[in-house]
């Protein structure tokens, strides 16, 4: 929820490592994913998402973003699966009590109608009951994910696969299909700022060129395309720019086939549902 200005981290939807988790075999998801994949509710929110919506954009969209999918100041709570495991008791005491040390305040001052209504609406941002129709082929999708369309060599899924781009494990929990396929095909039309590339001049000549995972006034911290991770003092960078892209190539649209696309999101979708939850805390 909201809380003051703070160094831009890293976002509950950026990898910085690898999982323990292991990927399941190809042959482990649908043969079939025509079928409808959906997400059952944990437990039931009593609040009114109606008005939760208001509170929300008053009160936490400023840090979260209107959608709840992180932003510049605070983590990803729509899609995290960290976040869409936790009961509605743990979320009302989070939003209760805040967080010490995190910059998560106390928002106790909503009352609990308040509070229960920002968690309603917060299950509907996490897509909780959605049912998400898609037309693919999940296996054939894990192949193109791995092979032909390459996303393996940035993104990692249940442990397998790159980190220097955002873990996609619940990538597609409660997503439309169209929407993921635009997240494919227009990477930079919902770029958030710890995903694009910013390029560094060094007061010797030496351009380097990553994306921004801290920057503060002394210095700056990019994550270079092999996973590297390099910090730079600023008294020996001439320059920073931001190039306004992430690293994501921009030709999958005509790079993949209507089939392949269809696949690849079918993919994403199948194994969002599949992925093992975390299981809730116990309410403190």
């Amino acid at each position: 929820m909201q809380r003051t200005p703070a160094t831009p981290v890293t976002s509950l939807g950026t990898s910085t490592g690898g999982t323990t988790q292991g990927i399941p075999a190809a042959g482990s998801l649908q043969d079939n994913t025509t079928n409808l994949a959906q997400v059952e509710p944990k437990s039931h929110p009593v609040g009114d998402a109606t008005a939760g919506s208001r509170t929300f954009s008053t009160n936490c969209s400023g840090c979260h973003g209107s959608d709840g999918r992180g932003g510049e100041r605070a983590h990803n709570i729509a899609t995290a699966r960290q976040v869409m495991a936790m009961s509605d008791n743990d979320l009302v005491g989070t939003v209760r009590n805040g967080i010490t040390g995190s910059g998560m305040p106390s928002f106790a001052y909503l009352g609990n109608k308040g509070i229960d209504d920002v968690v309603a609406y917060l299950r509907t941002l996490q897509g909780k009951v959605a049912v998400v129709q898609v037309n693919g082929d999940a296996k054939a999708g894990r192949d193109l994910f791995y092979g032909k369309a390459d996303c393996g060599r940035c993104h990692i899924v249940k442990g397998e696969g790159g980190f220097m781009a955002p873990d996609l494990t619940d990538f597609g929990a409660g997503m439309a299909a169209e929407t993921i396929e635009l997240a494919i095909t227009k990477p930079d039309a919902r770029l958030q700022p710890n995903q694009a590339v910013v390029s560094v001049l060094l007061t010797d000549g030496t351009t380097v060129q990553g994306t921004a995972r801290s920057e503060d006034n002394f210095t700056i911290t990019l994550q270079e395309q092999d996973g590297r991770f390099r910090t730079f003092n600023k008294q020996r960078v001439a320059s920073i720019l931001h190039m306004g892209h992430s690293i994501m190539p921009k030709d999958y649209e005509t790079r993949l086939s209507r089939k392949e696309l269809d696949d690849l999101v079918s993919y994403l979708v199948a194994v969002s549902a599949d992925a093992p939850a975390k299981p809730a805390r116990g309410r403190r």
